[in-house]
């Protein structure tokens, strides 16, 4: 097959060294997650401009015949140089990246999971240091969404029965879904439920159809944020079967 060259928006994930000694720099795009080659020493204006959470134009030349994707050029239009000076935004965007990459882009809508990663980037990136937002819940929730695998907050995970919204919500760690009150009250054996206050469960309803900026800055109690945190959290460790080393880190 002949070479050619292309080029597209993407997001970088993260970027490895080969067992060659080469940096892999994985991309996400249209097209799904991208291994390319950054090849150039370590201090190359490349692998500095195609680093780990940068957004903007990749340049790529692709040799089928001899199974290479080398990455020539990276556009970088937006580096989120705050979200590298805290913490709790290194570790969101960590999550996110190893979420995207476990999960083969979401199921495989590359273009979604660009335009969402990268929008959870802006939302760390703007956040005020040390304020929690409920950026990273948001994520979780529409990355849940595209997949199919959100629970429906209206319906009970062990009866099956209408959840009303004025009654109190608990999150079924063990079942990965919500319980009715009578079935939380009856709940048996090592299930640690998580109980949700109101405003989680209406932040949940609302923010489905809000831009993702307005949803990241919702104003949220700190139960309702802390809960909110929790149960997305565990959902997308169930989403991942257990793969992601980043809820591990202590960092979140």
């Amino acid at each position: 097959m002949a070479s050619r060259s292309s080029s597209f928006p993407a997001a970088v994930l993260r970027s490895r060294e080969s067992p060659a000694g080469d940096r892999i720099v994985q991309l996400l795009c249209a097209a799904g997650i991208v291994d390319a080659f950054a090849f150039g020493g370590p201090k190359s204006k490349l692998r500095s401009l195609a680093s780990p959470w940068h957004s903007g134009t990749a340049w790529i030349y692709e040799d089928k015949a001899r199974g290479l994707v080398k990455l020539t050029d990276f556009d970088a239009d937006e580096e989120f140089p705050r979200i590298r000076t805290d913490l709790s935004a290194i570790g969101a965007a960590s999550l996110a990246a190893e979420f995207i990459m476990a999960s083969d882009a979401l199921g495989g809508d590359g273009e979604f999971s660009r335009v969402l990663f990268v929008e959870l980037l802006r939302a760390l990136d703007r956040a005020e240091h040390g304020i929690p937002d409920a950026a990273l819940p948001q994520f979780c929730l529409r990355a849940l969404r595209a997949m199919g695998v959100m629970p429906d907050a209206r319906e009970c995970a062990s009866c099956a029965g209408e959840i009303g919204p004025r009654t109190v919500h608990s999150y079924s760690r063990r079942l990965g879904g919500f319980l009715c009150e009578r079935c939380a009250f009856h709940a048996e054996g090592p299930d640690p439920l998580l109980d949700l206050p109101a405003g989680a469960m209406a932040y949940i309803a609302r923010s489905e159809a809000m831009e993702f900026g307005e949803a990241a800055r919702a104003g949220l109690s700190v139960p309702a944020l802390a809960a909110l945190r929790a149960c997305t959290l565990d959902l997308i460790a169930k989403a991942a079967h257990g793969r992601l080393r980043s809820l591990e880190s202590g960092l979140l």
